[in-house]
């Protein structure tokens, strides 16, 4: 997103430019890409409470930077109502885009804190079934008195929760690819749509041609019979006058 020219008055009673609102919105998506990257550990080994804080510190980030915005940009929206309908127009068509930049990064942090929810909750989740999983082992344990069952459930468990995550990963990918699949097939229908308007331009163009050189030919063909009517009755009238 580039800065674009105008300007409004800020909250503070300072004068607020599009560049700057601009700059604002650079800055929110940026901190909006830093909390997706630390979204990527969140449910997995690295997702510490060294990362939970620095996510949690990444949102207040974010949260204030999206105040500013909101700020700027009803400052901006209040200034267009002072202003000439010539400028004002101008201004607005700038502010209507921004506004609309801003809308988008912000849908985009919200997707990616509903995705941490989600995470957070299959990984609570597995946890808890970890944690009684291991309960009932010890419990076994006590009373089999051996050791080997004990590795055997770990081991069980271990693999159920790596099932578990290989099966989330693998649904999330079939999903991403069905998009893919759907997006290639409007693609492919569309140009099937223009190459069958193609043909039918290049047939219907192919039959202007041939009616043009079969009209053609007949005025060929007429001028001709002409001629040879014209020839046949100036040797009528030769033959006439030496009769």
């Amino acid at each position: 997103m580039q800065g674009v020219g105008g300007a409004g008055v800020g909250s503070t009673g300072g004068l607020v430019s599009c560049e700057q609102v601009s700059d604002s919105i650079v800055q929110y998506q940026r901190n909006v890409a830093l909390l997706e990257k630390m979204a990527c550990s969140v449910g997995t080994k690295n997702d510490t409470s060294v990362l939970q804080t620095q996510y949690n510190l990444q949102l207040d980030v974010i949260h204030e930077l999206g105040q500013r915005i909101e700020n700027q940009l009803r400052s901006q929206e209040s200034r267009l109502i002072t202003l000439p309908r010539t400028e004002a127009s101008s201004l607005r068509t700038t502010h209507v885009k921004l506004s609309r930049d801003y809308r988008l990064v912000e849908q985009h942090f919200k997707n990616v804190q509903l995705d941490v929810k989600r995470k957070r909750s299959l990984a609570e989740a597995m946890q808890r079934d970890a944690a009684r999983m291991e309960e009932e082992e010890g419990k076994n344990k006590r009373e089999m008195g051996g050791e080997d069952m004990m590795a055997e459930g770990m081991r069980w468990q271990m693999q159920i929760q790596e099932d578990k995550i290989n099966e989330e990963i693998m649904r999330e990918r079939e999903e991403e690819i069905k998009n893919i699949h759907k997006g290639m097939h409007q693609v492919n229908e569309i140009y099937k749509v223009l190459t069958d308007l193609a043909h039918l331009v290049d047939s219907q163009q192919e039959g202007i041609d041939q009616i043009e050189t079969q009209m053609e030919n007949a005025q060929e063909n007429t001028a001709t019979g002409l001629r040879h009517i014209e020839k046949a009755n100036e040797s009528s009238q030769s033959q006439c006058v030496i009769s």
